[in-house]
């Protein structure tokens, strides 16, 4: 990664790059895309499901961080709650705007810069943004911004990756790139428990647990989807959980203003 990558070059980057297309094979934007893409999310991380599908949810005002093509965003507004949601791309945003009108739902969709919000203090309940901004410019700017336009008492939900996980190490050991079969982003930042409670300095309190443990996928072909499907998955899914469960590839961060 180098420091002198700017907004406008992740913006390039995710524009050609939405999350998970890439191994959907139906026509984009067709109701079987949507399909697709939220069994294949869900599938890799069943846990996910459980937190945007909470009935706790329900008439909070929540703002969700980078939205891609909104299948967060479509269990967010099914639960009542009422959603506004941003992304860097016109990309994100279309294809956003249309998984909601395919599922007949209401959300407010917008291009945005997570480190320049524009939104007024205390606008929300809730800020929810999962596997996004350790990939902007300045993610301490970024989770501030999420800080400034909580109500007090409010909550984020935040998925930085885990640098102490199993997959920054698979991925390092065996040159995959973490985000797509053919590139990584310009901007990939993995952090320890430390480093994530440190960004999140201003709340009055901090919870973090890690999540995301190898399941089979159709990400990786040939040789390495093989091996990785074949033998680790299974190898490690063998492995006791309470000497697996610190080494998951998302650091979940629960925190309250």
């Amino acid at each position: 990664m180098s420091t002198a990558f700017t907004i406008a070059d992740v913006k390039q980057y995710w524009s050609t790059h939405v999350n998970d297309v890439e191994v959907i094979k139906a026509p984009l934007g067709s109701t079987e895309f949507l399909d697709e893409l939220v069994r294949y999310r869900y599938e890799k991380m069943p846990y996910l499901l459980e937190i945007v599908t909470s009935p706790s949810l329900r008439h909070k005002h929540i703002l969700e961080i980078g939205c891609g093509p909104g299948i967060d965003l479509i269990h967010l507004a099914a639960t009542g709650a009422r959603v506004t949601a941003i992304d860097l791309t016109p990309e994100g945003v279309f294809l956003a705007r249309r998984h909601l009108e395919l599922r007949g739902l209401q959300a407010t969709v917008r291009e945005g810069n997570a480190e320049r919000l524009q939104f007024d203090d205390g606008a929300f309940d809730m800020v929810y943004s999962h596997g996004v901004l350790h990939h902007t410019v300045d993610t301490q700017r970024a989770i501030n911004e999420a800080w400034r336009v909580l109500k007090p008492g409010g909550e984020a939900i935040i998925m930085l990756y885990h640098r102490n996980s199993w997959f920054w190490w698979l991925s390092k050991l065996s040159r995959t790139p973490v985000e797509h079969a053919e590139a990584d982003a310009p901007i990939v930042r993995a952090y320890s428990v430390r480093e994530a409670r440190q960004l999140f300095h201003a709340f009055s309190a901090v919870k973090t647990y890690t999540e995301r443990f190898p399941v089979k996928t159709r990400k990786f072909s040939g040789w390495r989807g093989a091996v990785y499907n074949g033998l680790f998955v299974p190898a490690f899914n063998a492995l006791p959980r309470h000497v697996t469960r610190r080494l998951g590839w998302h650091l979940m961060i629960h925190a309250r203003k």
